[in-house]
């Protein structure tokens, strides 16, 4: 279908013809084009399991913005990213670790201001900091915004040995740190309750 740039706009212009209850009713080419898409999907099987329909809402985050919605038959409903779709690179674990490490400063802030208590099972006991939107998810739409040859590759070793930026990437840094400042919502959950989250 063309570049990655082309993919996110086509599929961006489906999202904003704006909400809708069955897109499976209401605009079934779209419904077919968006499940064919979101069969590269970093989850996927499991993400498509049991869907029978799909919606368009407000997006939770940023009301201004649209999310699709998947309809599964067990009556549960789940956001799906397109973006993270399109951006089917696979992320090694050196550059995770260096995007988690570029961020670090902002999950501290949080840490040090948020209530020291789980937010779903109110236990305050091993308190980590979580993203609501998966921070997987997060790289992946960040990474639609780039082409695939200035995504840094190689990386420095930070104080504990884990990988970090290279100077010469500040600028990708930079850019990754204002995003995530911007789209991610964080809050605080015990390590029982993280680790137990299926998306």
């Amino acid at each position: 279908m063309g570049s990655k740039k082309e993919q996110v706009e086509y599929f961006k212009n489906i999202l904003n013809k704006g909400l809708s209850d069955s897109l499976l009713n209401e605009r079934k080419q779209d419904f077919e084009e968006l499940m064919e898409l979101f069969t590269k999907h970093p989850d996927y099987p499991s993400k498509l399991e049991g869907v029978i329909d799909m919606k368009i809402i407000r997006n939770k985050r940023n009301s201004k913005y649209y999310e699709f919605n998947l309809i599964k038959d067990n009556g549960s409903i789940e956001d799906i990213s397109y973006r993270c779709c399109i951006n089917t690179r696979k992320s090694n674990h050196d550059f995770l670790n260096a995007m988690r490490n570029c961020i670090k400063p902002q999950i501290q802030d949080f840490k040090r201001t948020a209530k020291k208590q789980c937010e779903f099972c109110k236990d305050t006991n091993n308190i980590h900091i979580d993203h609501i939107y998966m921070f997987k998810y997060l790289v992946c739409d960040f990474l639609t915004l780039f082409d695939e040859t200035n995504v840094p590759t190689s990386f420095d070793n930070g104080i504990d040995n884990s990988a970090i930026f290279k100077q010469k990437d500040k600028k990708f840094s930079d850019t990754w740190y204002l995003y995530h400042k911007t789209n991610a919502t964080l809050r605080p959950l015990c390590s029982k309750c993280n680790l137990s989250r299926k998306h």
